[in-house]
């Protein structure tokens, strides 16, 4: 009699360690949905990579084009708003000169989102240890009323 209260102990902690570790595998911070969530944060910054090497790409080349052009250097300039002495300032009405530059890689904020609270788990393991507890217990009286 005592042995059957033991392992009816046994088997109701065992279910809810059961329910608690499926629950966890399933929608936990380091279960299924997790790694979800960081394959697609990984391509995000993948692609959010590529946008900044393109953009070195396209920065390098303006370096160079710099660093031997003064032509360019003077254009750069104006655009800037540095003038030479002689320039004459032609304002054009609804003309933006930097409309149409590329712009720096976006920045890529990681979402921490879990779709269910690691304490409902918890929660929803005691509940399983309690059904799983009562039923042995249920059981446990049946046998013994159908023994008598």
């Amino acid at each position: 009699m005592k042995h059957m209260k033991w392992s009816i102990l046994l088997y109701s902690l065992l279910a809810g360690l059961v329910v608690y570790s499926l629950l966890v595998f399933a929608g936990g911070d380091t279960g299924l949905s997790a790694m979800v969530r960081a394959e697609s944060y990984k391509k995000l910054l993948t692609e959010n990579l590529e946008e900044i090497r393109e953009i070195n790409r396209e920065l390098t080349v303006d370096f160079d084009a710099l660093s031997s052009d003064n032509e360019l250097i003077k254009v750069k300039a104006r655009a800037l708003g540095y003038y030479e002495e002689n320039d004459h300032l032609v304002h054009i009405d609804r003309w933006n000169p930097g409309a149409d530059e590329y712009r720096p890689g976006f920045v890529v904020k990681r979402e921490y989102r879990m779709d269910v609270d690691e304490r409902s788990f918890r929660l929803l393991s005691l509940a399983g240890v309690l059904i799983a507890m009562i039923t042995g217990i249920v059981f446990n009286m049946s046998v013994n009323r159908s023994r008598a």
